[in-house]
């Protein structure tokens, strides 16, 4: 197989996508991508320079200001994503295989998971068609009409792991609402948005509409710093998050942050592992644990510790780590080096501040080359250790014990981040109670999902605003209310 084995646009290898046309890059710095299974040098792709983001940013602040996207009526806007939704679906089995090509997530995985980010285009679509954009108020005097007017220009950052799902959260919503929109793809993955600017070039959406380009965290900076800028959506780390955070706070920029998260799964006394153990796996550590909603935390009953120890240990030792390639693969490699040693620096503050391994804690066997770590379970684990505290984002699960619901709870929310949750229990209404006491943002009763027509987003250090939802497509949407007189 060959290094990249996943035949790729010429446009995409050398161009951006800008007002509408595929822009050659300048002759500036470019990007190599590295193969996380290999380490082996696999693709060199272009990074934008101030100019190119600075023409990004005009083309999307005309096709706002002075081009028919944000004016035109909600239902064509609807159809022109109908559209969008299509040619992204005959694009699915191409954005699974580069998720797998660029940073190493299992191809069966990615299969299955690139389907969340084309219902997000199908979803807005149908919203759209019947949202009210317009809504009539009785006053004193008379009336208030409640106009939702698009943002204006939306930068649109996602990270490496998920880039094609999570840019299609950002970019469904967005144009739903009659924003234009630049799109900011990541030095690691930086092929997704421009599979997304094909399809909407391929659909007809008018030029600046969709732009696209791929550029390292200086101008990236700039990007979200433009004055041309009227809303900036960003999922990425905590530092990245707070700069983003205070850069648009100076121009009081409308901002949505999705900045990772600890997320806890609460076992309760009458679980049966049996069947909890099994829908809970998949998503303890997904893509070898690179998913901000990983269920990295299982918190247990004390007098049950033992028991859910040993059913978790098993079901972890029998998760298959290989090549990613390989439809029968459940842990592939992690990103690269830095993120390798980051993982392992965790581990071993794991050990050295008290918590006992269980299993994994190194490099796998039989991978001479590839950043692979074998899937780790620490128990022993107290709330102020760092493995329960700081996202690790690789295979790594803690196992905490509690003693009662309150405790439980308490454990739970004991880190600074907030995103997501689950909870397991014979009684589902029982369990519904326990999770409408953690202060998170998305939970799961005795199993785990992510629907487009649901809200998705966290408190606390995890962020704030939603994605997904009504509330998806509010957070690209400011409201003008103009009194009028008579009924």
């Amino acid at each position: 197989m060959p290094d990249f084995p996943v035949d790729v646009a010429d446009e995409f290898r050398e161009c951006f996508y800008v007002g509408g046309r595929w822009v050659r890059a300048g002759a500036g710095r470019r990007v190599t991508l590295v193969s996380p299974s290999t380490e082996r040098d696999v693709l060199t792709l272009p990074l934008a320079d101030s100019t190119e983001v600075e023409r990004a940013v005009a083309a999307a602040r005309a096709a706002f200001d002075t081009g028919p996207w944000p004016r035109m009526p909600a239902s064509d806007r609807a159809a022109h994503l109908k559209r969008l939704a299509e040619e992204v679906r005959g694009r699915l089995p191409l954005l699974a295989k580069l998720w797998t090509a660029q940073v190493g997530a299992p191809i069966g995985f990615a299969e299955g998971l690139v389907h969340a980010g084309e219902s997000r285009f199908d979803y807005y679509a149908g919203l759209v068609e019947d949202y009210a954009f317009t809504e009539r108020r009785p006053t004193r005097r008379g009336h208030a009409r409640v106009l939702r007017e698009p943002v204006g220009v939306a930068a649109l950052v996602a990270p490496w792991n998920a880039t094609f799902n999570i840019f299609a959260h950002k970019v469904a919503a967005a144009l739903g609402a009659g924003c234009a929109v630049v799109l900011k793809s990541p030095v690691e993955s930086p092929l997704d948005a421009l599979v997304i600017a094909e399809c909407a070039e391929a659909a007809g959406l008018p030029p600046g509409v969709v732009n696209v380009i791929t550029a390292d965290a200086l101008e990236s900076a700039r990007l979200v710093g433009s004055p041309a800028v009227d809303k900036i959506s960003f999922t990425g780390s905590v530092p990245t998050g707070r700069r983003i955070a205070e850069a648009a706070a100076r121009r009081m920029v409308r901002t949505t942050l999705e900045l990772g998260g600890k997320s806890a799964a609460i076992l309760l006394d009458d679980v049966d592992l049996s069947t909890a153990v099994p829908a809970l796996m998949p998503f303890v550590m997904p893509f070898s644990g690179q998913i901000c909603f990983s269920q990295t935390r299982v918190l247990a009953p004390r007098h049950r510790l033992a028991e859910v120890e040993e059913a978790l240990l098993a079901a972890v030792r029998s998760l298959t780590v290989g090549d990613p390639w390989e439809r029968t693969t459940d842990v592939g490699p992690v990103l690269n080096e830095r993120q390798y040693r980051r993982v392992l620096d965790y581990v071993e503050t794991g050990r050295a501040e008290g918590a006992r391994l269980l299993t994994g804690g190194g490099r796998s066997a039989g991978f001479e080359r590839g950043h692979y770590i074998d899937p780790t379970v620490f128990t022993g684990v107290t709330p102020g250790m760092t493995v329960a505290r700081e996202e690790i984002f690789g295979p790594v699960v803690t196992i905490q014990a509690y003693t009662d619901i309150d405790d439980a709870v308490r454990l739970a929310d004991s880190t600074d981040f907030g995103l997501s949750g689950s909870v397991f229990g014979a009684d589902a209404e029982r369990a519904f109670e326990v999770a409408a006491r953690v202060r998170t943002g998305h939970l799961a009763v005795n199993g785990f999902e992510i629907s487009p027509n649901v809200p998705f987003g966290g408190r606390k250090l995890s962020g704030h605003g939603r994605e997904g939802g009504p509330e998806g497509l509010e957070g690209f949407l400011e409201t003008k209310a103009v009194f009028m007189p008579g009924s």
